[in-house]
């Protein structure tokens, strides 16, 4: 036994070792036919991922005008080594990119769209052993060639992107202001009174444009990243409301404050308008959701969606006029354009421009009763003598005099002039027509350092003070005609009198001769340009706080002042009724003692709605005649394409 026992495990251990031998040259060729696909695979890869760069590098397209994809692939394939034939082949598609709520990318076919292109490159190789033995183990034929397929999506650069935003200078809300805002809600259905301290609150809050449309897109069951389609939705002002009142809700104790506040705006509400964001949000189609990072005044968001609506409101919208800090009369307004307080685009080909709403007022008050001032039936009867001259040299009227003149005195009935102060209150309308305040992106660089130049227009205004018979045409065209106010009356009357005692007359025909009234010339405040350069800290990237500049301010209500401080009193030709014409060339001298008794009743009552109307209405209504403020941001992404996927 002994003997035999050393050649046994002699025999053993060789059987041991060609065993080793025989599983590591199998292994060894395992590992280089996989290596061998391993590496037609890379080699495959690394084709189409040449081809996707090289076609999105040069903004290629698939459909229309331009460098063709397809074209563009298979040159670089072929360029790499790689040649159509049997066994081998190139597709190209383009489309867009969109991440989803899980933050990952997803590339989807659209032919009229470069924003990213794919490129799947398949490949017949010899079979690898593993195949093989697999194909024999279940008794399939044995295969020749194994298919390789390799994908690569890329991006074509990113054009520079660029935000603009507008507001007016609504700073600080008081009660005056805040009862504005609230009046704004009426067409909409809203009866819910938000005080001075909530709207303050808006102000104050800015809101994520991003997550703003990402929840809106949630609310009305829009796909996510699909914003173009979003902001052409057809939407009520309830819903675009809600949206922010949920994005508030998902933060802190002041964002939900600020939630409440929200949700007061939108209770009773019973709007079914028709509306859509893209009127007050400007964002090119195909922007990419980081250009979307941006933050918003959540007042100014919501001012243009109460704008928004009030512009479908068929008739005009009245305000309190209490609110203005005075007692009695009415205030109109007709929103024309509604603003469009932020845009975003490519600076190279987009039209990137914001502006401020276009709206037309009307504030019509009573003026006190003419006749009851002191003194002013006397100076009317000073009138008499040598207005009785004028009238009859410039408009013929045949007039012998007054009751009191020598003509008149025989006992003949004799025409005579019969001037009068009026004995009602007389309407005094103040329009003001407001043109929108523009800028957009006039230039841009990104090298060696950024700057973004906006050309900028201010708001401009025709404000008019006098009698509109028509409102209606001035809110739809914005001219109307506007007749002087009438204040002292100049009528006829026939009369007798023996020598010049008990003086009969018969019934008094008003307004033959004329009158006596106001209507200053138009104020125009003309719309003034400057651009605006943002470079430096004032111009970040998106995503980051941006400051604004502003224009360098007027004083508006100074003119406007001026205007009433010189009011000029005239005599007016007679048209229609108490509609006054023309004015009649007379003497300054001969006005002065009713000038001086009317003048101060006129200024006494325009003077107290200078400043309500232009540093409350207006911009509650998102308008500043004074000045406007602008801010921009700039991001300057690469300028090579990018492999995405």
């Amino acid at each position: 036994m002994s003997t035999r026992f050393p050649a046994r495990q002699r025999g053993a251990i060789g059987l041991i070792a060609a065993l080793t031998l025989g599983m590591a040259l199998l292994f060894g060729l395992l590992v280089v036919d996989s290596g061998r696909l391993y590496l037609e695979q890379r080699k495959l890869q690394r084709v189409v991922d040449m081809a996707a760069l090289e076609a999105a590098g040069q903004s290629a397209v698939c459909s229309g005008p331009g460098p063709q994809a397809a074209a563009l692939a298979q040159t670089s394939a072929s360029r790499n080594g790689f040649t159509l034939a049997e066994g081998r082949t190139l597709a190209t598609a383009c489309g867009t990119l969109q991440t989803g709520v899980d933050s990952l990318r997803r590339f989807t076919v659209n032919p009229a769209r470069n924003d990213a292109i794919r490129v799947i490159a398949q490949n017949s190789v010899p079979t690898s052993i593993a195949a093989g033995v697999q194909a024999l183990v279940r008794g399939n034929t044995l295969p020749t060639t194994t298919n390789l397929t390799a994908q690569a999506v890329a991006a074509t650069p990113k054009p520079p992107l660029a935000v603009l935003r507008i507001r007016t200078t609504l700073a600080d809300i008081d009660s005056r202001k805040s009862a504005l805002l609230n009046a704004l809600l009426d067409p909409l259905g809203g009866r819910v009174q938000l005080d001075a301290l909530g709207w303050q609150g808006l102000a104050n809050t800015d809101i994520n444009l991003l997550k703003y449309l990402d929840q809106l897109a949630i609310n009305v069951s829009v796909q996510a990243g699909n914003y173009d389609e979003l902001l052409g939705k057809q939407l009520s002002a309830t819903q675009l409301i809600q949206a922010a009142i949920d994005v508030f809700k998902q933060g802190s104790n002041t964002a939900i404050d600020v939630a409440t506040n929200l949700g007061k705006l939108t209770v009773a509400t019973d709007d079914n308008r028709v509306l859509k964001l893209n009127e007050i949000l400007d964002i090119q189609a195909g922007t990419a959701k980081a250009g979307l990072d941006t933050s918003l005044q959540l007042l100014q968001l919501v001012q243009g969606v109460i704008l928004l609506a009030d512009k479908y409101n068929a008739a005009s919208v009245e305000l309190p006029f209490n609110a203005l800090g005075l007692v009695s009369g009415k205030v109109q307004i007709k929103v024309i354009e509604p603003p469009r307080i932020s845009a975003i685009g490519n600076p190279q080909t987009d039209d990137i421009s914001v502006q401020t709403a276009q709206i037309r007022t009307l504030v019509s008050l009573n003026t006190p009763v003419v006749d009851t001032l002191g003194g002013i039936v006397t100076e009317v009867l000073k009138l008499a003598a040598p207005l009785t001259n004028i009238l009859n040299n410039l408009l013929h009227l045949n007039l012998l005099g007054t009751v009191q003149s020598l003509t008149c005195a025989l006992g003949v009935p004799c025409k005579v002039s019969d001037i009068e102060a009026l004995s009602k209150a007389a309407r005094i309308d103040i329009s003001i027509d407001t043109v929108k305040a523009t800028s957009r992106v006039s230039a841009y660089r990104c090298s060696p350092d950024k700057q973004l130049t906006a050309s900028t227009d201010s708001a401009a205004a025709t404000v008019t003070i006098g009698k509109i018979d028509n409102p209606a045409t001035f809110f739809s065209t914005g001219s109307g005609t506007v007749t002087p106010i009438p204040l002292i009356d100049i009528g006829t009357n026939i009369c007798t009198s023996v020598l010049g005692l008990f003086p009969k007359c018969a019934t008094r025909v008003p307004w033959v001769g004329g009158g006596v009234g106001i209507k200053p010339d138009p104020l125009q405040v003309l719309s003034r340009h400057e651009n605006l350069l943002f470079s430096g800290a004032n111009l970040p990237e998106i995503g980051k706080p941006a400051p604004y500049l502003s224009m360098q301010p007027i004083n508006v209500v100074q003119s406007l002042s001026t205007t009433i401080d010189t009011l000029p009193l005239q005599v007016y030709k007679p048209q229609n009724g108490d509609v006054l014409g023309e004015i009649l060339s007379v003497a300054s001298s001969v006005l002065t003692g009713v000038t001086n008794i009317l003048k101060p009743m006129i200024k006494n009552l325009l003077s107290p709605l200078v400043d309500p109307l232009l540093n409350a209405l207006l911009k509650v209504l998102g308008i500043d005649l004074n000045t406007v403020e602008v801010s921009a941001n700039l991001t300057c992404s690469s300028s090579r394409a990018q492999l995405v996927l």
